[in-house]
């Protein structure tokens, strides 16, 4: 027995010094910790924000145009499934501007960002069209 020991202790030594070179290739521990992947939505500068406010100031202002002031309870509501924004006009006034027929208005805007208010004003700029003059966040 006393023979073998030496043989078995060469074997020993033989294997762990092959293993000892074995080298697994692949991603190290920091690039398996550290995902590069982005997700979710990024604004461009100045273009999706530009793009939904004209989009719900066209709602508003149809819905303010369209209101049956003299009918209504003093409330409208609107909303634009474009964007996902939506809101109640309040405090609607109509005044005469020479030949214009103008309407001055308070609105909320509810969207994913929050809840704004905004004081807004639409004449007719002819023919039965209107165009929002004024409109901006309180």
């Amino acid at each position: 027995m006393r023979s073998m020991l030496p043989y078995k202790t060469v074997c020993l030594l033989a294997l762990t010094a092959g293993l000892g070179g074995c080298v697994v290739a692949g991603p190290s521990v920091e690039d398996t910790l550290l995902d590069p992947t982005i997700t979710g939505s990024v604004k461009a500068p100045g273009k999706i924000a530009d793009i939904d406010d004209d989009s719900d100031r066209r709602i508003v202002r149809n819905a303010v145009s369209a209101a049956d002031i003299e009918k209504g309870k003093g409330r409208f509501s609107w909303s634009n499934p474009e964007t996902g924004s939506s809101g109640v006009i309040t405090a609607m006034n109509q005044q005469r501007d020479g030949d214009s027929i103008c309407r001055s208005f308070e609105t909320s805007r509810q969207r994913f960002d929050g809840i704004a208010l905004y004081q807004g004003r639409a004449c007719t700029v002819g023919a039965g069209e209107w165009a929002l003059i004024e409109f901006a966040q309180r």
